[in-house]
């Protein structure tokens, strides 16, 4: 392995060398800032000349050879231009420093920031922030964008079988989507789809504690419903002083048997259609009518009660929410008219009513 004064020494050499060797090549030249024949320097290109692709990870495996090396990065996909490739890597000394481990490169990424790449050796441990509120298929797209993790590899890490005692109340087929804790994790060039699934449950584990448990029975909640509920407040607000008062507000209609009526599970109801999905996403902007009377389990339009499950992955907050939410005698709430994200409660629907015309009369209703 080469140490990181050999890697500069490499860096610095690729910088000097890259024009005229790509050039010679026939190889567009990137990431070389252009010098003006009166000595002027030129507006500088982009900072990386990375193709806006998803990126790929590739493990170069100790003992490759530069030839290996080359023509594995031509097999993914990556080198377009072996025979540049090879050039470039021999002139600028670089063959026989290559470091094994994990890279990130793109399809067809130009020759000149693979070796740049190459010579700032294997990626470090790189950190990603799961905000609170997604489904795993949003997961497992980012995980996938940042070349960690292929969807198909992450979708059956989901689909593995789980051993967990927080997981043994789940109805039968049950996904574990809810408990994937968000926050922010640390991966590396061995970080696994199956080792990822695996630290977002033990994070669960560890900050789901008995105590909060204990006080969602207390309302007769299972962690399963605590979970249920608690992903519905994360949709509903961004505001975290408003979560112990969305919770309220669905604890109070659940316990007077009142539909929860509460959008974002007709979210996850309409993207449940594959056409739908395909369309609008995970999550459908604007609801219609017609979306509202879908029929499926989790239209809380339709149904009474809790959904049959998470419809997202709430946070610590969320969570907290439920099981200890603020003492009031809410039943409704609408989007507030000062356009904030914030929201209008109310106890009786005469005045939701009024806040709902205050609301529809407002500028953020017509956006």
């Amino acid at each position: 392995m080469s140490s990181s004064n050999v890697r500069a020494r490499a860096t610095i050499a690729v910088a000097i060398y890259t024009a005229v060797i790509l050039v010679a090549l026939g190889v567009a030249v990137w990431g070389v800032p252009g010098v003006l024949a009166s000595g002027v320097q030129s507006r500088p290109p982009p900072k990386s000349a990375v193709p806006a692709n998803a990126p790929t990870g590739v493990d170069l495996a100790p003992g490759s050879s530069a030839e290996q090396i080359v023509e594995q990065l031509e097999r993914a996909g990556i080198a377009s231009d072996g025979k540049a490739l090879r050039a470039l890597l021999d002139f600028a000394g670089l063959a026989p420093k290559l470091q094994a481990g994990r890279y990130r490169f793109t399809s067809d990424m130009p020759t000149a920031e693979i070796v740049r790449l190459l010579a700032a050796g294997p990626n470090r441990p790189q950190v990603v922030t799961f905000r609170e509120g997604l489904r795993n298929e949003e997961i497992g797209d980012t995980l996938q964008k940042e070349g960690i993790a292929s969807r198909a590899d992450w979708d059956a890490a989901l689909a593995a079988p789980r051993q967990a005692t927080f997981l043994e109340g789940r109805p039968g087929g049950a996904s574990l989507l809810g408990y994937l804790l968000p926050a922010t994790y640390a991966f590396d060039e061995k970080t696994t789809a199956a080792g990822m699934v695996q630290s977002m449950l033990d994070a669960f584990g560890k900050q789901v504690t008995a105590e909060m448990t204990a006080a969602g029975r207390a309302r007769g909640l299972t962690l399963h419903q605590i979970v249920t509920l608690a992903s519905i407040v994360e949709r509903e607000t961004a505001s975290a002083a408003e979560r112990p008062l969305i919770a309220a507000v669905f604890l109070n209609r659940l316990a007077q048997d009142v539909p929860l009526q509460a959008d974002p599970t007709v979210q996850f109801a309409v993207s449940r259609v594959p056409a739908n999905l395909e369309r609008f996403g995970y999550w459908k902007p604007r609801l219609t009518v017609g979306d509202l009377a879908i029929e499926s389990p989790y239209n809380t339009y339709r149904n009474r009660g809790l959904p049959p499950g998470p419809i997202a992955n709430p946070g610590l907050e969320s969570i907290k929410a439920v099981v200890n939410p603020a003492a009031v005698d809410y039943l409704y709430f609408v989007a507030s008219a000062a356009c904030d994200r914030t929201h209008l409660f109310s106890s009786t629907l005469a005045v939701h009513n009024a806040n709902v015309e205050r609301f529809a009369a407002s500028a953020c209703a017509r956006d």
